[in-house]
């Protein structure tokens, strides 16, 4: 049974008003409801992934020119030591030196991160970028699509959660 949704106020204007509503325009929120939901699911969806042994599921990508000796050695042995936490991955020839890999990874936070920043760390990676997501759903009963089953993902709106390690030098 969904819990009944609850009306609030909310006392807002001027600048910060026309922000956000510009705010709500530019990522298709349909009302501003919906922008307050999503801002508060992105609240606490970035509280749950800073508590290190809350379980998560991580989306890596790494680019990185394969002919640098042994990194593709390299990023799979890592991989390999930690097959528990790796549930994925896709590789991708990007032009005739470079590849993207994107790495799902499952687990606590703080091994997740570990095991990013290893693999972001590795000589020869140009950039990577570690999203966190929790692994369980937040609760948010005002909040349904109607697909008919549950799941925890993101349909796009809202603002990205980008706990990124960006090397890009």
């Amino acid at each position: 049974m969904k819990d009944p949704l609850v009306r609030f106020s909310v006392a807002i204007g001027g600048d910060l008003l026309e922000k956000f509503d510009r705010y709500r325009e530019e990522h298709r929120y349909p009302n501003r409801s919906e922008a307050v939901r999503g801002l508060m699911r992105a609240a606490l969806i970035q509280d749950v992934v800073a508590q290190d042994d809350a379980e998560t599921m991580g989306v890596l990508t790494l680019v990185y020119d394969h002919h640098r000796s042994g990194i593709s050695d390299r990023l799979n042995d890592l991989q390999h030591r930690h097959f528990d936490r790796v549930v994925t991955t896709t590789h991708v020839h990007l032009d005739h030196d470079r590849c993207l890999e994107v790495i799902l990874l499952r687990g606590p936070v703080r091994l997740v991160r570990e095991l990013a920043d290893g693999l972001i760390g590795t000589k020869g990676v140009e950039t990577g970028r570690l999203v966190l997501a929790p692994a369980s759903p937040i609760a948010d009963p005002g909040h349904s699509h109607g697909h008919g089953h549950g799941h925890g993902h993101s349909h796009g709106h809202g603002p990205p959660l980008d706990h990124g390690h960006d090397l890009g030098d």
